[in-house]
C-alpha cells in the first residue's frame, strides 16, 4: 500500500490506496516517464525559489503592499455545501490510470468521495470529518477507519481536514497562516504564507483576483512539495470556481501528477453522504 506523505488532498487519501487495485494498473509509456522526470525537475526548481525571501524595498513599503492587496488574498470561496463530478488522470512512476471521483462536501463538517472506473465499477468510498475518517476499498474488501490522527499515516504532519477542504475549494491550503510578504509579479500578485513547518506561495491574477497557483513545501525539506494549478473559472452561485486543476507532488525522489476536470458543480444544495460497510469486510 502506497503511503506517500506529501499527498494532501482528500481524494489523494483515496488515491494512496488505489494502486493496490488490479483494475487500475497499466504501464506508463517511455514518453510519459520522461515527462514525469522533467516535471520533477521543474517543481524542484520552484521549491528553490519559494525558500528564498521575496525582496522588498523597505518594511514600510511592504506593509503598505500587504494592506493594499489584503482584499484579494484574504478573500475565500465561501459556501455551505458543494458537490461535483471530477474526471481524473493519475501518473506516478510506472503507474498511470483514469477514474472518476464524485465529491460532496459540507463546509467544516464532512468530505465524501466515491471513486469509480469504466463508468460503473465502484472502487472506493470515503468519508472524512474534522475528527475521523472511514474508507472502503471494495476491490480488496477492506475498510480503513479511525480517528483523524490515524489518517496521518497517509497525510503529512500538520495537514488536517481543513487543509483538504481548502484545496478542494481552491483556497490557500494553509488554514491558519501568517502573511509574510507580497510581491508584484505582473500579471500576478505573489503572496507568501507561513504556518509552523510550512511555507505556501500563492499567485493571484491581478485582473480578476482569482487564485491561479499555490505551492506548498515543508520548511527544511526541499524535496517535499505540492503545486496546485487552477484554471478555466466558472461563476456558480456568485463564486468563481476553477473547473480545471493540476496537482504536482514530490516526495523525496517520487513525482506524482493528478489532472482533474470538474463538472456538474452544485453549490448550497441539500446533499446526502451515504456510507455503509458490507458484511464480511475486514476493518483495519
Amino acid at each position: 500500500m502506497n503511503r506517500n506523505s506529501i499527498n494532501v488532498l482528500a481524494i489523494i487519501l483515496v488515491i494512496n490506496l488505489l494502486p493496490s487495485c488490479t483494475l487500475l494498473k497499466h504501464k506508463t509509456s517511455k514518453k510519459k516517464k520522461l515527462a514525469n522526470t522533467a516535471q520533477l525537475k521543474q517543481i524542484d526548481s520552484a521549491t528553490a525559489v519559494i525558500k528564498k525571501d521575496i525582496p522588498i524595498d523597505t518594511a514600510d513599503s511592504q506593509r503598505l503592499l500587504i494592506e493594499y492587496t489584503a482584499p484579494i488574498w484574504q478573500k475565500r470561496i465561501e459556501l455551505k455545501t458543494i458537490s461535483a463530478k471530477a474526471k481524473m488522470h493519475y501518473e506516478s512512476g510506472d503507474k498511470s490510470f483514469d477514474f472518476v471521483a464524485n465529491i460532496r462536501m459540507r463546509k467544516d463538517s464532512i468530505i465524501w468521495v466515491s471513486v469509480t472506473v469504466a463508468g460503473i465499477i465502484q472502487i472506493t468510498r470515503a468519508v472524512i470529518t474534522p475528527d475521523s475518517f472511514k474508507l472502503i476499498l471494495y476491490t480488496e474488501k477492506q475498510v480503513f477507519a479511525g480517528a483523524i490522527e490515524k489518517a496521518n499515516e497517509f497525510l503529512p504532519p500538520g495537514i488536517n481536514f481543513y487543509s483538504l477542504q481548502n484545496l478542494l475549494l481552491g483556497n490557500p491550503i494553509l488554514n491558519k497562516s501568517n502573511t509574510v510578504n507580497v510581491a508584484d509579479a505582473s500579471p500576478n500578485w505573489v503572496v507568501r504564507f507561513e504556518q509552523e513547518n510550512y511555507i505556501e506561495q500563492a499567485l493571484y491574477d491581478k485582473t480578476d483576483s482569482t487564485l491561479r497557483q499555490n505551492h506548498l513545501i515543508t520548511q527544511g525539506v526541499s524535496n517535499k512539495t505540492l503545486t496546485h494549478i487552477l484554471s478555466n473559472f466558472e461563476t456558480i452561485n456568485g463564486q468563481k470556481i476553477a473547473t480545471e486543476r493540476k496537482l504536482n507532488a514530490i516526495n523525496d525522489s517520487t513525482a506524482m501528477q493528478v489532472d482533474m476536470s470538474y463538472s456538474n458543480i452544485l453549490i448550497d444544495e441539500e446533499l446526502s453522504y451515504p456510507f455503509s460497510i458490507p458484511k464480511n469486510y475486514t476493518i483495519k
